[in-house]
């Protein structure tokens, strides 16, 4: 009778771990989306953060000063509105000021969360210079952006997230885009 009651209960353990693996396997991919959405909503939060930053920047300097990106990537860059600082390969420091720490100063570069990519919405346009890098707002030195811009971050799966540009006043305000982004 005790062996039965091993063998009944050696069942029961395993029978709970096939409902365990079976519940992990449900769960998993569920998790995972819910993580990759909050991927999303901090890129999100981490361009309106860096476009404010841009703002008091211009505004701080006293000189107006551009945010970028590389569409179709996570890749963004702050600069000062200067062919010093967006001529040629979007990076070079062209009076020759070999001193790092100058330039790390005013120029700023990041990347997203991954897999969360720009997109390149309309009004943005390809005139930093002869680089690949795409002006999405530039902040002039009174607070305002010299041009209302919107900019689109995607990831597969997700409603894309809509950020705008106040040219007025520079205010930087987000929203959830319509319908499921599509893969690239």
């Amino acid at each position: 009778m005790q062996s039965a009651r091993r063998g009944y209960t050696l069942m029961e353990i395993i029978l709970v771990l096939v409902v365990l693996v079976i519940v992990g396997a449900v769960a998993i991919p569920a998790v995972t989306g819910m993580l990759q959405g909050s991927n999303l909503d901090a890129a999100t939060d981490t361009v309106k953060t860096q476009l404010t930053k841009t703002h008091n920047k211009a505004v701080e300097e006293r000189r107006a000063y551009k945010f970028a990106i590389k569409p179709g990537t996570g890749s963004w860059r702050i600069a000062p509105d200067s062919d010093e600082f967006w001529g040629g390969n979007g990076g070079s420091n062209s009076s020759g000021d070999t001193n790092g720490s100058a330039l790390e100063n005013v120029v700023s570069e990041g990347s997203l969360p991954e897999k969360v990519c720009f997109s390149q919405p309309n009004g943005v346009s390809n005139s930093s210079g002869g680089s690949d890098w795409s002006t999405v707002a530039t902040f002039l030195a009174d607070g305002s952006a010299m041009d209302d811009a919107q900019l689109q971050l995607s990831l597969e799966g997700f409603s894309p997230k809509t950020i705008q540009v106040n040219a007025g006043t520079g205010s930087v305000t987000s929203a959830t885009s319509p319908g499921v982004n599509k893969p690239n």
